[in-house]
């Protein structure tokens, strides 16, 4: 039987994110497959603008969730969000999956 650590898990992590100075919000975020990093890592090097600009909306929505681990947000949604909290989001999803944040926003 293989490792259940080789697989994403069904855990929900709760982490407090600051949004911007004076607000910090507890979100919900799971795990994510390494082929959502494999699609990443190819949309930002894409030719066409709107994928690059849009990758790092694609794993926010595809890893932030309720504290049910139900969607919390759809791809459109992320990609309305404001500087600093997409940053601040995109920083855990990669600590949440293990990752650097080498395409940090």
């Amino acid at each position: 039987m293989l490792d259940e650590s080789l697989f994403v898990s069904d855990i929900v992590h709760s982490r407090d994110v600051e949004i911007n100075k004076d607000k910090v919000i507890r979100l919900h975020f799971k795990e994510i497959p390494a082929i959502e990093f494999i699609k990443f890592q190819r949309a930002l090097n894409s030719e066409d603008e709107d994928t690059r600009a849009g990758a790092i909306a694609v794993l926010i929505a595809a890893s932030l969730c309720e504290a049910d681990g139900t969607p919390a947000m759809t791809v459109d949604k992320a990609m309305r969000l404001k500087t600093k909290p997409m940053d601040a989001i995109f920083k855990i999803v990669m600590e949440i999956n293990g990752g650097d944040n080498s395409g940090k926003a």
